[in-house]
C-alpha cells in the first residue's frame, strides 16, 4: 500500500495527458505540429511545478495534490472543450497559431503545475528514495497506458474517464491524510460529470444542431446539420458531407473516364456514398477501406435508405483495416483502379498516402493497366511556392514509380498514373462518357474537355516539373509545405521564416541554441544536470521520431499513443529500478550515454518490423530512467529538492526535444538527420561527464 499513491500518480497522469491531447487535436483541428506544442506546453508547464514542489517542504503536501488533481482534472477537459466558444471561433474555422499556443497554456496550466509538484513531495513521502519514486511512477504510467489504449479509448465517454480519475484521487488524497471531510468531496465528481456536458454542448454548437457524437479509438466523430446537409468531422477535422452529389459524381466519373475498362477498384477512405456512383459500371468488385469502424458506423447512419442498400451489394466489400497496412497484406489481388479519396497532406499521418514508398507499395496491387487516381489541392489563378513544392513533391515521387503520370488542369488536381500510357485525350475521353450513357446530374462531357485542355495540362506539368525533390516516408516534404500554407492560413508568420530554412541552417540554428544551452550549464558547472537535459531532450526526441517512424510503417498513430508512451515508461520504471542501490552511478551514467548513442545509431538500420518499434521505445525509456536514477545518486545534495530540480532539467530537455524535433528537425532535416544531430549530441554528453570528477 506505501508505493499505490505514486503509482496511481503515474497512471493517472499519463491518461489525463492522453484525454488533454486529444481533446487539443479536435478543438484545434490539428497536425503533427499541434501535437509537438501540446507535449511540448505539458512538459514545460510541468517541469516548473516540479521546481515549485521541491521547495515545498509541508508534511500532507503530498496528500493534498491529489485533491487538487482531482478538482482540476475534468475542469480542464471542460475548459479544453469551451475554447472555441469563448474565443468566438465557429467549428471548422481556422483558429491562429499564437492564439492555439495561448489557450493551450492556458487550458493546461493548473493541471500541469499540480502534476508536476507531486514528484518531489512523492520523493519525500517515501522517504526521500528518489530511484524508487521514478521507478514506481513510471510503471504506474505503463498500466495507465495499457488500460486507456486497450479498454477506454473508443469504448468510455472521456467525461466518464475524468470522472473515475478525480473519484479515485479524492480516495488517495483521503487515504494520505485520514480527514473525513475530503471523503465527503466524493459527490463533486459525480456533479460535475452530468452538470458540464450539457453546458459545453449548448454554447459549442449553439446554432448548429449536433445529429452524432461518437467516440473512436481513433478519435472523436462528430456530425453536425446545418439545412439539409450533414457535415462528419474526426477529431476536429472535415471529413466528408452528406448528401454531396455533385462532388460524389466527379471523384467517380473523372476516373472511371480514364480507365473505364476497369473490373476491380480498390476505394481509400473518405464518404461511402461513391459507391452509388461507382456501381453504375459493370465492376466486378468495389473494396472500401476505411481503418474506423464507428466512422462506417456512424456513416451508414447518414446514409439515405437507397444508398446504404449499396454497401450491402455483392459486388462490395468495406474492410477495417489501415491503407497502407492492407496493400501490404495482399500477395496476388490486381485493381484496376486505385481511388485515394484522402485529405491533402496537411499533417505527416495523411502524408504518407503520398510518398514515394506508399506509391510503390499501390504499384505493386495494381494491374498491367491498373491506374492510381489521386486529387491535390487546387488553386484558381496564382499558385504560389509553397503549393507548387507541396504539390510538386508528390508528382514527383509518382514519376519516380511510375513510367506515366497524368495530370489535369490546375483547377482540378488530378492527377492519374500507371505502368502503361495513360489517355487524357478530352475529346476521346468526353466520347467515351457519352457512349457510356450513365445518369449523371452534376458531371458532364464538358467537364473532361475543360480538365484535360492541353494547354492548361501542359502549363501545369511545366510547373510541377520544377520540383526536384521527393516525398519520402522519412522526409515527409510534402507535408512540410502543407504546413507552410496552414501556418500563413494561422498567421505565423515568425514560424514561416524557420521553416523557410534549408536542412544545414535548421541544423546549424538548432546546434547553436544547444551551445548556449551547454554554455549556461559550464558557467554553473552543473555536468549531472546538463546530462539530464540532453538525456531529456534526446530521449523525447528519439521518441517522437519512432512514433512518426511507426505510423508511417504500421498505421494510425492516436489509438497507439497509450500502448507506446506505457512501453517507454515501462522501459523508464525497470532502468531506474537497477540503479536503485547502485554504488558506481558516475560510471553508469557515462556508459548509458553511450548506450544511447548506439542504440540511436541502430536504429537507423533497424527499422524494419513493428516489434523493432516496441523494442527501441522500450530500450529509449530504459536509458532515460536508470540515467535519472544514476544522476540522483551521483550528487552529493540528495533529498526531494535535488530530485525535484534534476526532474525539472529533464522535463527541460524533453520540452526542447519535443517542440525542435516534431516542429523543425523532422519535417526539414529528416528522420536520419535528427537521429545523427542527437547521436552528437548525446557524445559531448558523454565527453563533459569523461572530463568531470567532482560531484556537483
Amino acid at each position: 500500500m506505501l508505493y499505490l499513491p505514486v503509482i496511481f500518480m503515474g497512471a493517472s497522469s499519463v491518461i489525463l495527458q492522453i484525454l488533454c491531447l486529444r481533446q487539443i487535436l479536435s478543438i484545434f483541428s490539428g497536425n503533427e505540429l499541434v501535437i509537438g506544442i501540446t507535449f511540448a506546453v505539458w512538459l514545460m508547464i510541468v517541469a516548473l511545478g516540479s521546481y515549485t514542489g521541491s521547495r515545498i517542504k509541508s508534511k500532507n503536501a503530498f496528500g493534498w495534490t491529489f485533491l487538487s488533481v482531482s478538482l482540476v482534472s475534468q475542469a480542464t477537459i471542460v475548459f479544453i472543450k469551451a475554447v472555441r466558444p469563448i474565443t468566438g471561433f465557429a467549428l471548422g474555422e481556422v483558429i491562429p497559431l499564437t492564439v492555439t499556443i495561448v489557450w493551450t497554456v492556458l487550458t493546461m496550466a493548473a493541471l500541469c503545475i499540480v502534476i508536476g509538484i507531486q514528484f518531489p513531495l512523492a520523493v519525500s513521502y517515501l522517504r526521500e528514495r528518489a530511484p524508487e519514486v521514478y521507478s514506481f511512477e513510471a510503471a504506474g504510467a505503463f498500466a495507465g497506458g495499457l488500460l486507456f489504449t486497450f479498454l477506454l479509448a473508443g469504448r468510455v465517454d472521456m467525461y466518464a474517464v475524468a470522472m473515475v480519475i478525480a473519484l479515485v484521487n479524492i480516495l488517495i488524497s483521503f487515504y494520505l491524510l485520514r480527514k473525513k471531510a475530503v471523503f465527503l468531496l466524493l459527490i463533486l465528481p459525480v456533479v460535475f460529470y452530468f452538470g458540464s456536458k450539457g453546458i459545453v454542448s449548448f454554447y459549442q454548437y449553439q446554432g448548429i444542431e449536433l445529429v452524432k457524437r461518437a467516440e473512436s479509438r481513433y478519435g472523436e466523430i462528430e456530425v453536425l446539420k446545418i439545412r439539409d446537409q450533414f457535415n462528419v468531422y474526426s477529431s476536429g477535422k472535415f471529413q466528408y458531407s452528406y448528401p454531396d452529389p455533385q462532388t460524389e459524381e466527379t471523384g467517380v466519373h473523372f476516373p472511371m473516364s480514364i480507365q473505364p475498362s476497369a473490373k476491380e477498384v480498390l476505394i481509400v477512405g473518405g464518404s461511402p456514398a461513391v459507391i452509388r456512383e461507382l456501381l453504375k459500371y459493370p465492376l466486378r468488385q468495389i473494396d472500401f477501406v476505411e481503418i474506423d469502424p464507428v466512422m462506417i458506423k456512424v456513416s451508414k447512419e447518414l446514409l439515405s435508405e437507397e444508398d446504404r442498400q449499396y454497401l450491402n451489394n455483392s459486388r462490395v466489400r468495406v474492410i477495417h483495416e489501415d491503407a497502407r497496412r492492407y496493400i501490404k497484406s495482399l500477395q496476388s489481388r490486381n485493381y484496376d483502379l486505385v481511388l485515394l479519396n484522402v485529405p491533402a497532406p496537411s499533417t505527416a499521418n495523411i502524408n504518407r498516402y503520398y510518398t514515394l514508398e506508399f506509391f510503390e507499395e499501390t504499384k505493386s496491387v495494381l494491374s498491367n493497366r491498373g491506374v492510381l487516381y489521386l486529387r491535390l489541392p487546387v488553386s484558381y489563378g496564382y499558385i504560389g511556392r509553397r503549393m507548387q513544392m507541396a504539390n510538386g513533391s508528390v508528382y514527383r515521387s509518382l514519376k519516380e514509380v511510375f513510367p506515366n503520370v497524368e495530370v489535369s488542369s490546375e483547377e482540378y488536381g488530378i492527377i492519374a498514373a500507371s505502368k502503361m500510357p495513360v489517355d487524357t485525350n478530352p475529346s476521346q475521353l468526353a466520347g467515351s462518357f457519352r457512349k457510356a450513357v450513365l445518369d449523371t446530374k452534376y458531371f458532364s462531357p464538358y467537364l473532361l474537355l475543360d480538365a484535360f485542355d492541353p494547354l492548361k495540362v501542359n502549363m501545369v506539368k511545366k510547373r510541377l516539373g520544377k520540383v526536384k525533390v521527393v516525398n519520402t516516408d522519412i522526409r515527409p516534404v510534402s507535408y512540410l509545405h502543407n504546413l507552410m500554407l496552414w501556418s500563413e492560413i494561422h498567421g505565423g508568420k515568425w514560424l514561416n521564416l524557420l521553416l523557410g530554412l534549408d536542412e544545414y541552417e535548421i541544423i546549424i540554428f538548432t546546434g547553436a541554441l544547444l551551445v548556449l544551452i551547454t554554455l549556461g550549464f559550464i558557467i554553473k558547472k552543473e555536468n549531472i544536470s546538463y546530462t539530464m537535459f540532453t538525456t531529456g531532450y534526446a530521449t523525447m526526441a528519439f521518441v517522437l521520431i519512432l512514433i512518426l517512424a511507426y505510423q508511417a510503417y504500421s498505421g494510425y498513430i492516436y489509438e497507439m499513443i497509450g500502448l507506446l508512451t506505457g512501453i517507454f515508461m515501462m522501459g523508464g520504471a525497470a532502468g531506474a529500478y537497477l540503479m536503485r542501490s547502485n554504488k558506481s552511478p558516475l560510471k553508469w551514467l557515462r556508459a548509458f550515454d553511450m548506450q544511447m548513442v548506439l542504440l540511436m545509431i541502430s536504429a537507423i538500420f533497424l527499422l524494419r518490423s513493428e516489434a523493432v518499434f516496441y523494442l527501441l521505445i522500450f530500450a529509449s525509456g530504459l536509458i532515460g530512467g536508470g540515467q535519472f536514477a544514476a544522476a540522483n545518486l551521483s550528487i552529493k545534495k540528495a533529498g526531494s529538492a535535488a530530485a525535484g530540480r534534476l526532474y525539472a532539467v529533464d522535463l527541460a530537455g524533453s520540452f526542447f526535444g519535443s517542440f525542435l524535433t516534431a516542429v523543425f528537425m523532422v519535417p526539414l532535416a529528416g528522420m536520419r538527420s535528427t537521429i545523427l544531430f542527437l547521436v552528437f549530441m548525446k557524445a559531448m554528453s558523454f565527453v563533459f561527464l569523461i572530463r568531470y570528477r567532482k560531484t556537483e
